[in-house]
This record gives C-alpha cells, structure tokens and sequence, in this order.
C-alpha cells in the first residue's frame, strides 16, 4: 500500500525545517494531507514558500520564491514527491539566505 499519510512523517519534515532553516524566519505547517514552508521575514502578501500536498490520489509540490518564480510539479509517487520537496526546500533556503 501506497504511503498517503504525510503526517506519518512529521518528524521527518520537522527536521528538514530545523537543518535548512534554522537561521531563517520560517514557519512549518504539517497536517494529515500537506507540509507547507512560508518565510515570515517581511510583511509580503504573498511570501516565499513550499508546500507538498496530496488531492485526487496525487502528490503536489508547489515553491514559490516571493518574486517572480513560481513552480508546480504532480506525481503519484510519494517517494519522488519528497525527493522534490527536499531539492525545493534547499533552493528556498539558500534563496532566503541570499536576499
């Protein structure tokens, strides 16, 4: 069976949060279907963020960088959806960091 239950892995992306952000003011957001990363540097309406969520049997990450760039990719596979939120958390952490 299939892992659907992101929260299973809380721990997981608590610690994601804590090695990449730790210097930066972030929040992280877990529930049953979706992790979400957002900046809380500036009073942005619409700030930098990552988010991993799962709707009609697909895994979803969407990275939003605060600017200009904003990427969404769609999977059935859990694995490959965390090896992409992994990657897009790295690039928001290092985008943070540089401005």
């Amino acid at each position: 069976m299939t892992k659907t239950n992101i929260n299973k892995d809380k721990i997981k992306f608590i610690n994601l949060h804590k090695s990449f952000f730790t210097e930066l003011n972030t929040s992280c957001s877990v529930s049953d279907k979706k992790i979400s990363i957002t900046d809380l540097s500036n009073e942005d309406n619409d700030p930098a963020c990552i988010e991993l969520y799962f709707d009609n049997n697909k895994y979803s990450i969407t990275f939003w960088d605060g600017y200009s760039l904003a990427e969404k990719i769609d999977t059935d596979s859990y694995k490959e959806a965390l090896i992409q939120f992994k990657k897009y958390a790295k690039k928001l952490a290092k985008n943070l960091r540089r401005f």
